[in-house]
């Protein structure tokens, strides 16, 4: 396939299942990190693609080849950076190209369609998001001109309680609450408030 024969087109319901194989091709355990927590299944990303296709703030491009086979995708929204100092941009997520059709300008005409929808949208910054682990998707970021801004790292609720020493507060808290309740029953509290219901 040559670079010519690369077309960049907005996603539709008929491209779902080409969508979810071009995931599990890209990624076999199912897209990325959470996906992989989740245990993604085909028919669970069918359904998350169609709930992308629904939405109207979200876009989701699809690159086809020659044949009209899906082989790349990306999915973008306009949003926001910062905390007090708010930046509009363009955030790119989701750039996948099949591994059989790397390096023949998928990836490029991609993202050249997302500078296109920032264009529209009035919008002078992209932002791409790649997984930390995706070292060849990176470089590639970082070699078209994508410079760092912040590291994002994920971690569950039980992972953060067992990490902050939380895993015991419940009970923790119950042990004072006896405690206390034991020093009113020594103190006589318990007994009179028994004697003043009778």
């Amino acid at each position: 396939m040559s670079r010519a024969n690369v077309r960049v087109r907005p996603a539709t319901p008929e491209d779902i299942d080409a969508l979810a194989e071009l995931v599990h091709t890209v990624d076999p355990q199912g897209a990325g990190h959470a996906a992989r927590q989740a245990g993604t299944s085909t028919e669970r990303l069918c359904s998350r693609f169609a709930d992308l296709l629904d939405r109207t703030e979200r876009t989701l491009l699809v690159a086809t080849d020659e044949n009209a086979a899906v082989v790349g995708m990306l999915g973008a929204r306009v949003d926001e950076v910062g905390t007090v100092e708010l930046t509009p941009v363009l955030h790119v997520t989701h750039l996948l190209v099949a591994p059989r059709c790397r390096r023949r300008g998928i990836g490029r005409a991609l993202l050249a369609a997302a500078v296109h929808l920032a264009d529209d949208a009035a919008v002078e910054h992209v932002l791409a998001t790649s997984a930390a682990g995706s070292r060849e998707g990176n470089r590639y970021l970082a070699r078209i001109g994508f410079a760092p801004l912040v590291v994002h790292r994920i971690a569950s609720t039980a992972v953060l309680r067992r990490s902050l020493g939380m895993t015991d507060v419940a009970g923790r808290m119950a042990a004072l609450r006896r405690a206390r309740m034991a020093r009113r029953d020594r103190a006589g509290f318990g007994h009179r408030a028994v004697g003043r219901g009778a």
